[in-house]
């Protein structure tokens, strides 16, 4: 972030961050140099799951989407899951029992879905993840007809992907609605998006609904039939589920039960700060806050929150989060991007730079101040 005010030599700041994702380590390296801070993630490494549906086709490229945290953050982080939050003691309890006092907690604790759009459950070392991902893309190779189950952004770029790299393989996407990866976005892009994946061999079964996906195999190459709502039967031999994300409240959901929506996100106002507490913050995917859930928000949800407690703490003026126009991003293979911003389709060519051409990889190595494996 810069210059400006610090507050290394406060002792009674520590700021706290429950998570280790976009918002989280955009969050601790920013406090860097600018104020105590522990970052608790179960895991040893950021999982960077925009990159992640290519390890499922590309050999190789899972080492690339698993940065460790301890180079970048050394004994500001802590490898744990935070299982309570005592708001009156101003403490995180871990599950091994250990506590930790905050004077300003920050949950970033992201969401939890399928793999690959996010880790899978339990698994928190580079070397377990690495393993699932390369066994997915030996079923990848293996298959001849994969069916893809959900249209959101993981499932249509993995769809993307496999087309685009594996010519001789028939590549079915099935999604309930109408409209892909996101409902508010333009007929323009839509249209677009279906002709690129239409152009790379990818069958389209939309406004339909699979209904017998708990009863198939998504761990092994078999042949199936997977059947949809409106009688539609299609064979395959590999069925990719990429359904449903849920908010992961596990480390705060017995704590602030009082503070949260439904889904289990965090009621949050337009400073971040949780409702019904004091010194508490949420940011990114966990928050309530009424916008598409990115990576790109998240960094802005942690720049504005740095900011406003260095200058609630050195008597400066707080900034209230203001969400852009809906924006949204797709890379649809190596070689096509599609995006959208307010009502505007963004240019492909730097869209295919930005992100299609190394997933953003490289940029987040960097951030993270680490050398990209080869």
């Amino acid at each position: 972030m810069g210059s400006g005010p610090s507050l290394l030599d406060r002792e009674d700041v520590h700021v706290v961050i429950v998570g280790g994702g976009y918002a989280g380590i955009q969050l601790a390296r920013n406090l860097k140099n600018k104020a105590r801070f522990t970052l608790i993630d179960p895991k040893e490494m950021l999982y960077h799951n925009v990159g992640a549906v290519r390890s499922c086709t590309e050999p190789g490229f899972a080492k690339k989407i698993l940065i460790p945290y301890a180079p970048t953050f050394g004994e500001n982080f802590k490898q744990g899951a935070v299982t309570g939050i005592d708001a009156a003691g101003k403490t995180v309890l871990l599950a091994s029992g250990e506590t930790v006092k905050y004077s300003h907690l920050v949950l970033a604790t992201g969401s939890t879905g399928a793999f690959p759009g996010k880790p899978p459950d339990g698994m928190t070392t580079t070397a377990e993840v690495t393993e699932k991902s390369e066994a997915v893309l030996k079923l990848v190779q293996a298959a001849k007809n994969i069916v893809i189950v959900g249209g959101g952004a993981v499932g249509t770029e993995i769809a993307g992907e496999i087309a685009t790299d594996y010519k001789d393989k028939e590549v079915t996407l099935i999604h309930p609605r109408d409209k892909l990866v996101n409902g508010e976005s333009s007929d323009a892009f839509q249209k677009r998006l279906k002709e690129i994946l239409q152009g790379l061999g990818v069958k389209l079964v939309l406004g339909e609904r699979v209904t017998n996906l708990d009863q198939l195999p998504t761990d092994r190459v078999e042949n199936v039939t997977v059947v949809t709502d409106k009688g539609t039967e299609i064979s395959a031999d590999l069925v990719i589920p990429c359904t449903g994300l849920k908010v992961n409240s596990m480390a705060y959901k017995d704590s602030l039960a009082s503070s949260m929506e439904d889904n289990g996100s965090l009621k949050v106002n337009n400073f971040f700060e949780v409702q019904g507490t004091e010194g508490i913050y949420a940011i990114g995917d966990c928050t309530n806050i009424p916008e598409t859930k990115m990576a790109y928000r998240a960094s802005m949800h942690s720049d504005l929150l740095v900011k406003n407690i260095l200058a609630q703490e050195t008597g400066g003026t707080r900034k209230e989060y203001k969400p852009d126009p809906f924006i949204m991003v797709v890379s649809v293979g190596r070689k096509a991007a599609l995006g959208q911003k307010g009502i505007a389709l963004l240019p492909e060519f730097v869209l295919r730079i930005m992100k299609a051409r190394d997933m953003m990889t490289g940029r987040y190595w960097k951030e993270m101040g680490q050398k990209l494996p080869r």
